[in-house]
């Protein structure tokens, strides 16, 4: 881990390791003492450590692995894995530390929040400053030997990546991994099971999904871990609705509601809630409930702080745009583009607006209009595979191609069509999680 810290240090400071140590030792010597092989003399610390700008213990300490140091490290792996983690406990923590195995968890933890809490400047920056560098060494998890605290985070890490990019194939063998590694009954092994159900109900490997509710179900209720009940839930009615059992689906969503009391700060889990209820109602063709549902969602918010109803106001302008397109309301529709239009928006909701922007102008037989935004849109939906959204893209695409006489073109676009419903069972739908 030394060698790692000094190669970090030595890029910071744009230097070589050569003329780290020039006049001071040889090459050959140095790294033999990086690897171990020879004793890190005191006098050579203090003036590599001069070099570098650091304190000596920042390079004496660099892979100290003892008792209270990764107590230090499962402590912080253990707090910042909970759903309860806030904002001021992620940044009292330092960026810093003696121990790489401390320091390196901390910021793995902390890469984990900002993509849940979607900062990625905060991310962002967090990578290209630090984690990169760590990432190229420690990345593929199964190839180290690292300590248990740091090991878990990089795969807690690991987990959330490959979650984002939508590759479950990864997540379900990371998760596995990570799931032999913490202790039954604990709030991460409670996180882990949600995510193995969400994985296991993506992947339609759902007898294996079911089995896991169950298996925590029984923990939750032997253990009273009441305040994780809502969150179970949740979960397990992604699963009943894969399966094509939409009522169950509603009413594990409903329990999941009346167990809100036992969370202490239940706003997260009941936008959730919320948010899957709306999206199963649309899908399901039941847009008159689901008009209801966003109406009642919107009556909550209106006792929330200003900020918190102005970031959810796009979220909940899209759910009307998508209860108004299973209408084909497009009256509707176009007034929730031009509210999507003046909208504070991110990645995610320009690109919504551009489906329904490319599906009213496909309405209107604009063809120029529908062509250019469902293909600035299409990138987008194949990368987060958004099943639902490329099954509609792509038969429309391919239609009016045919009609265009771009046969070529529609030929593509009827063979990812084909392909696309092939390996999603023979519906475009995804389960909201």
């Amino acid at each position: 881990m030394l060698k790692e810290r000094i190669e970090l240090l030595c890029k910071k400071k744009q230097i070589s390791r050569k003329e780290l140590v020039e006049g001071l030792v040889t090459q050959s010597h140095f790294a033999n003492i990086l690897a171990g092989r020879y004793p890190f003399a005191d006098d050579l610390v203090e003036q590599i450590a001069g070099r570098l700008g650091i304190p000596v213990t920042y390079l004496t300490k660099a892979a100290a692995t003892d008792e209270p140091t990764m107590q230090r490290a499962e402590n912080i792996f253990q707090t910042m894995s909970e759903q309860s983690v806030s904002d001021s406990y992620v940044d009292a923590q330092d960026d810093r530390d003696d121990a790489l195995v401390v320091e390196l968890t901390t910021s793995l933890m902390k890469a984990v929040y900002y993509q849940q809490m979607n900062n990625q400047s905060a991310y962002d920056y967090l990578h290209q400053s630090y984690l990169n560098h760590y990432l190229e060494k420690y990345g593929k998890s199964e190839e180290v030997d690292l300590p248990l605290p740091l090991k878990k985070a990089l795969l807690l890490y690991r987990i959330q990546h490959f979650r984002s990019k939508s590759s479950y194939n990864d997540v379900l063998n990371d998760v596995q991994r990570l799931n032999s590694l913490v202790e039954p009954g604990t709030e991460i092994w409670l996180t882990v099971q949600n995510i193995r159900m969400e994985a296991y109900i993506l992947l339609k490997q759902f007898e294996q999904a079911k089995q896991v509710f169950e298996q925590t179900m029984r923990q939750i209720v032997d253990d009273r871990l009441f305040h994780r009940l809502s969150g179970l839930y949740v979960a397990y009615s992604g699963y009943c609705f894969a399966m094509g059992l939409v009522q169950e689906a509603l009413r594990a969503l409903s329990m999941a509601e009346a167990n809100l009391v036992y969370l202490q700060q239940p706003g997260d889990v009941y936008t959730t809630i919320m948010n899957n209820r709306i999206v199963m109602l649309t899908m399901t063709g039941e847009s008159d409930k689901a008009l209801d549902e966003i109406a009642r969602f919107e009556s909550i918010l209106a006792n929330e702080p200003v900020e918190s109803q102005q970031l959810l106001e796009p979220v909940i302008t899209i759910y009307r745009c998508e209860a108004a397109f299973a209408q084909k309301n497009w009256g509707l529709l176009s007034q929730g583009i031009e509210l999507l239009r003046i909208s504070h928006t991110g990645t995610d909701q320009r690109m919504e607006l551009a489906f329904y922007e490319s599906q009213l102008a496909l309405a209107l037989e604009d063809m120029e209009m529908f062509q250019s935004r469902a293909l600035e849109c299409l990138p987008y939906f194949e990368a987060s595979q958004h099943a639902l959204r490329l099954e509609q893209l792509y038969e429309s695409l391919a239609v009016v191609s045919e009609e265009g006489r771009r046969y070529k073109e529609s030929s593509m676009y009827y063979r990812k069509l084909v392909y696309l419903l092939r390996n999603s069972g023979g519906g475009g739908s995804s389960s909201p999680m």
